[in-house]
């Protein structure tokens, strides 16, 4: 499952598509042109705004972040941002793209557990790094399939699955934005890291104890957009809908602690180059 930060948002490749297609379109002469695409080998997005996040993967309660934002991509090849992470597309063809990825995922603080939890020992979970690989295929113009396997770099044993569609809305421009669905996987590994409760905590709370098996984990709905405010700025948008699969849904910290619907919500302003 994508983390709360990744969660993972693609407002970078949407802001840069738009940086592209500007300047594309304001080129004078030749010699400006060609100037122009020699710079677009390289972009940069830089930006602050904020996010409103469960507190941690399953929670009902809802924490508040400033998100510095922070992107780059060259030749559309290698392209690394705050929410996504990073891609690098080794096929690069015109509708097959895949290659490899490197992401994070928000663990858990006592704090964010809060009191009854973390006083129960339920454990509270570091910050992970992920790498991986994808494979995109693009059958129709604004349309994309696509699939991606990780797993932690920490010996954490955990590994994730995730199956998408998404659809590049056409309309209204300039507006750039997209509807995505997921369906996201974990091994047992990664399924007891954040949603098992051992004997201890489960007698604390007074609950049973639970062993999750591997599966899914969730089906994810994102819209996310791009809303340029000018040549060089623009307000970036990500709306984010979570159901939990019924492996982690039937945990007691999801079932008596925390909520299966899981909302998330982005907004940041961004200046390219």
């Amino acid at each position: 499952m994508t983390s709360m930060p990744g969660i993972a948002i693609k407002t970078l490749a949407v802001s840069l598509a738009c940086v592209g297609q500007l300047t594309a379109a304001h080129a004078q002469t030749d010699s400006t042109h060609t100037e122009q695409k020699a710079q677009n080998d390289i972009t940069w997005a830089i930006g602050a705004g904020g996010m409103r996040s469960p507190a941690w993967l399953g929670s009902a309660r809802m924490r508040y972040d400033f998100l510095p934002y922070f992107a780059f991509t060259w030749r559309d090849l290698i392209e690394v941002n705050v929410t996504d992470g990073l891609s690098v597309d080794m096929l690069h063809g015109s509708a097959w793209h895949g290659g490899l990825i490197g992401t994070w995922r928000r663990g858990r603080t006592t704090r964010d557990l809060g009191g009854e939890l973390s006083g129960a020992g339920v454990a509270p979970l570091s910050n992970t790094w992920q790498t991986g690989v994808y494979l995109e295929h693009v059958p129709v113009k604004n349309l994309t399939l696509g699939a991606n396997l990780s797993h932690d770099i920490q010996s954490t044993g955990s590994a994730y699955g995730n199956a998408y569609i998404e659809w590049d809305i056409p309309v209204p421009k300039p507006v750039e934005h997209s509807l995505k669905l997921n369906r996201e996987f974990m091994n047992r590994s990664a399924m007891r890291r954040y949603f098992s409760v051992p004997a201890e905590p489960a007698a604390a709370l007074g609950v049973q104890a639970y062993q999750p098996a591997a599966g899914a984990s969730g089906t994810r709905l994102s819209y996310e957009a791009f809303l340029p405010t000018s040549l060089s700025t623009g307000i970036a948008l990500g709306l984010h809908w979570t159901r939990l699969a019924s492996k982690p849904a039937d945990s007691p910290l999801v079932r008596d602690y925390g909520d299966r619907m899981q909302r998330s919500y982005l907004a940041a302003f961004l200046v390219h180059f």
